[in-house]
């Protein structure tokens, strides 16, 4: 019986992004290891969306598209609501933990899906 993906070790984007950090920990340089690590976390929801597209009947895969639509437009507005918080902030410190925030976004639903694919697949 396989562990939950939570239970696995860290995945390879969180590994790359500290690596990334602690080799540049200026703000610009953590900015720079959140935003490449945003992009492959977008790119791995993507990957496992089209592989569920694969893997599902037609109605469970009309329901997911429903689902994956409220959670864009769901994202879209928490991003938007963080960054009117963040635009009152002062100091560069909070410049790197807003990237951070809006890719843990991403990350989390990265996850369930690839959480949902892994579960799916199993034979």
């Amino acid at each position: 019986m396989m562990l939950p993906l939570m239970a696995r070790e860290k995945d390879p984007i969180d590994r790359a992004l500290e690596a990334a950090m602690e080799k540049n920990s200026s703000t610009a340089g953590m900015v720079q290891a959140i935003d490449n690590a945003h992009k492959q976390w977008d790119q791995k929801l993507n990957t496992c969306y089209k592989a569920l597209n694969k893997e599902l009947p037609a109605a469970e895969w009309k329901e997911l598209v429903i689902a994956q639509r409220a959670w864009v437009a769901f994202r879209d507005a928490q991003i938007k609501a963080m960054d009117v918080t963040f635009d009152r902030m002062e100091g560069t410190m909070w410049i790197p933990i807003r990237a951070e925030m809006a890719m843990n976004i991403t990350r989390q639903r990265a996850q369930f899906l690839e959480n949902m694919l892994h579960n799916v697949t199993l034979k």
